[in-house]
C-alpha cells in the first residue's frame, strides 16, 4: 500500500513538476555519465544530454516502480495458499489495473495525461519485476538443494 501511495503522489505531480522531477534526475545522470568518463562537458552540453535523457528515464521509471509493485505483490500474495501461477498471474493483473487507474488519475491532474501507452509500459515493468522475482526464487530453491 505504501508503494501505491508513492506511485500516486508521483502521478499527482502536475505536468511542470512531473517534468521537473525527471529533468532534475536526468541532469544528474548526465553530469555523472560525464564524470565518469572524463568528458568535461559544459554547463549547456549536460543541460542538452539531460533533454535527450529525459523520455527515457521517465519511461524507466514507469517500468522500474511498476516492477517493484509486481514483486511486492508477489510477495505478499506468496503468503495465501495459491497455486505459483495463480500468483503469478494476480500479481500482474493487480499491477496492471493500478497502472490502469494511475492514468485514469491523471486524467484530472493539470497538463497530464492518461495513456494506454504508459499502461503497456507498466505492464512491461511488471513482467520484468515478476521474472526477476521468479528467478531470485528458483536460484534460491536451487541454492537449498544443494546444501
Amino acid at each position: 500500500m505504501a508503494w501505491m501511495a508513492v506511485i500516486f503522489l508521483f502521478s499527482a505531480q502536475n505536468a511542470t513538476e512531473s517534468s521537473q522531477t525527471s529533468q532534475s534526475v536526468s541532469y544528474r545522470i548526465a553530469k555523472w555519465q560525464d564524470r565518469l568518463l572524463g568528458q568535461e562537458k559544459t554547463e549547456e552540453e549536460l543541460l542538452i544530454q539531460a533533454e535527450k535523457m529525459q523520455l527515457v528515464i521517465r519511461k524507466g521509471a514507469h517500468m522500474s516502480e511498476y516492477a517493484l509493485l509486481a514483486i511486492l505483490f508477489l510477495a505478499h500474495l506468496g503468503c495465501y495458499s495459491f497455486s505459483r501461477r495463480k500468483t503469478i498471474l494476480l500479481a500482474l493483473a493487480l499491477s496492471v489495473c493500478y497502472a490502469a487507474a494511475d492514468e485514469f488519475h491523471q486524467l484530472f491532474v493539470p497538463g497530464r495525461a492518461g495513456r494506454f501507452a504508459d499502461v503497456c509500459i507498466d505492464g512491461i515493468g511488471s513482467l520484468a519485476g515478476i521474472f526477476f522475482y521468479s528467478i531470485v526464487v528458483l536460484c534460491r530453491k536451487d541454492d537449498a538443494k544443494h546444501h
